[in-house]
C-alpha cells in the first residue's frame, strides 16, 4: 500500500481518503464510510488555506463516529499561497496540533489526522467539527461576556508558558520574535504601508498614519526590544472568528486557527483581540476589568513578576504591534471577497479608535542607530524591502 497522500482540492476528499485518515491505514481503503458530502466553509474569513466540512454516512449496520469533520488543506489562491510559504503558517499548524496543543490549558479541535510535505508545503488537517458551538461574527463583534472569556483563555494559554520557552515542548519552536522571523515581517509590513494608506485613507486618524508608516520603518527593531521582555506561546491571530463559544451559561471556548502561533509577546495577543474584535464602546467597558484578569492570572500561574501599572502600560504598548497583521492582511492577501474586505477594514477601523482613546503616539517607534542591535535590524530589513516586489514578501 502507497502512504497515504496529502489532498490539495476539494474532489480529493474521498470516502476513501477519509477512511483511511480516520482510520489509520495506508493508502485509500474500502472501510465503514460509505459516502462523504463536503461542503466549503469558511469563505471570506482570512482563511489562508482551503476549509471544508465533510459530512459522513456510514454503511448500514455500522454505528461510527465522528459524524463530520473538518479538513484544511493549503490555499489554491496563488497570492494567499505564497504568504503562507513565506511565513510557514501550514507548517506552523500542523506541528502545534501534532507537537503543542496536549500541553495548552485551553480547548482546541480534536486532531483525528495531519501531514505536511516541506518540498511542496501541502498540508492536511482532519480535525473536529464544532457545530455544536456558536461560532461569532466578527464583523458584529463580541459581546462584553465573550471579551472577557477571550482574555481569561489567553491568559491561561500564556501563563503556562510563561518564560518556559526553552522547555519541551516550545524547545526549539518557532519564534515570532527572532531577527530570521521579524525581519520578514518588517518586509512584509513595510510593503504593505502605501496600499494600506490609500486604501484605508479615510479610515485612519493622522496620528494612526504616523505610527503606521514610522512601525513600516522600525518593526523589526521593535519587536527586538518587545522581545527582551516575558515570553510565552501566542497564538498569533486571537480574535473571534477563531473562537467558538459554548451556549447559554456555558463559558466552554474552543480556539481554531493556529497558522500563526509562535514564541512571543503574550500582551500582543491581547491586544489584537481588544481592538479587532470588540466594538469600542465593548473594548472601553471590560478593558480594565479584563486586564486585571490578565494580570492576575499570568501572575499567579505563570510567575509573571509585575505590577498592575505595568501590565496595563504593556497592554497600551502592545497596540503598536497589534498593527501587524491587519496591515499586512490589507498590503499581502487577496481581498476581492467581500466579507475578507470587510474585515481588513473593520479591522483597521476599530484599531484606529483604540490607538487614539488609549493615547498610545508615545509608544511611536523611534529610529535607532545602525549600531545598536534594533537599529541594525530595521536598517537591513529596510534594505532587503527594495528588492521584495511590493505584495510579495
Amino acid at each position: 500500500m502507497s502512504v497515504l497522500s496529502i489532498p490539495t482540492q476539494k474532489s480529493d476528499l474521498t470516502s476513501g481518503w477519509l477512511n483511511a485518515a480516520l482510520f489509520k491505514k495506508e493508502g485509500d481503503f474500502d472501510g465503514p464510510i460509505q459516502n462523504v458530502e463536503v461542503e466549503t466553509i469558511g469563505t471570506g474569513v482570512g482563511l489562508v488555506g482551503g476549509l471544508y466540512r465533510c459530512s459522513l454516512r456510514y454503511e448500514s449496520g455500522v454505528e461510527s463516529e465522528p459524524s463530520s469533520v473538518v479538513v484544511k488543506i493549503r490555499s489554491d489562491d496563488p497570492k494567499s499561497l505564497k504568504v503562507a510559504k513565506t511565513f510557514l503558517l501550514y507548517q506552523k499548524e500542523v506541528a502545534f496540533y501534532r507537537d503543542v496543543a496536549p500541553s495548552t490549558p485551553i480547548s482546541v479541535p480534536k486532531l483525528h489526522h495531519c501531514a505536511f510535505d516541506p518540498s511542496s508545503h501541502d498540508f492536511v488537517l482532519v480535525l473536529e467539527d464544532l457545530d455544536r458551538l456558536e461560532a461569532p461574527n466578527q464583523l458584529t463583534g463580541g459581546s462584553e461576556d465573550q471579551g472577557r472569556i477571550a482574555i481569561r483563555h489567553a491568559a491561561r494559554l500564556h501563563a503556562r508558558f510563561w518564560n518556559k520557552v526553552n522547555e519541551p515542548p516550545l524547545k526549539d519552536y518557532f519564534s515570532l520574535v527572532a531577527p530570521s522571523f521579524t525581519v520578514k515581517i518588517h518586509i512584509g509590513f513595510h510593503n504593505s504601508v502605501a496600499k494600506v494608506l490609500d486604501v484605508f485613507d479615510q479610515e485612519l486618524s493622522p496620528v494612526a498614519k504616523d505610527l503606521i508608516k514610522a512601525f513600516g520603518d522600525n518593526l523589526a527593531g521593535h519587536y527586538h526590544e518587545m522581545a527582551q521582555g516575558p515570553r510565552t506561546l501566542t497564538h498569533g491571530d486571537y480574535r473571534l472568528d477563531n473562537m467558538f463559544f459554548g451556549y447559554g451559561d456555558d463559558p466552554e471556548l474552543v480556539v481554531i486557527d493556529w497558522q500563526t502561533n509562535g514564541i512571543g509577546v503574550g500582551m500582543a495577543d491581547v491586544a489584537y483581540f481588544m481592538a479587532g474584535s470588540l466594538d469600542p464602546s465593548v473594548r472601553q467597558s471590560i478593558e480594565r476589568d479584563a486586564i486585571a484578569d490578565y494580570h492576575e492570572i499570568t501572575s499567579s500561574d505563570g510567575g509573571g513578576s509585575w505590577s498592575l501599572d505595568e501590565c496595563w502600560r504593556t497592554y497600551r504598548h502592545a497596540f503598536v504591534a497589534a498593527m501587524t497583521v491587519p496591515v499586512i492582511a490589507a498590503g499581502e492577501l487577496s481581498l476581492d471577497n467581500e466579507r475578507a474586505f470587510e474585515l481588513v477594514q473593520t479591522g483597521i477601523r476599530r484599531m484606529n479608535a483604540a490607538l487614539e482613546q488609549l493615547d498610545v503616539k508615545e509608544f511611536m517607534p523611534q529610529r535607532k542607530s545602525v549600531f545598536t542591535p534594533s537599529g541594525f535590524q530595521s536598517a537591513l530589513a529596510n534594505q532587503m524591502s527594495r528588492f521584495v516586489p511590493t505584495g510579495n514578501p
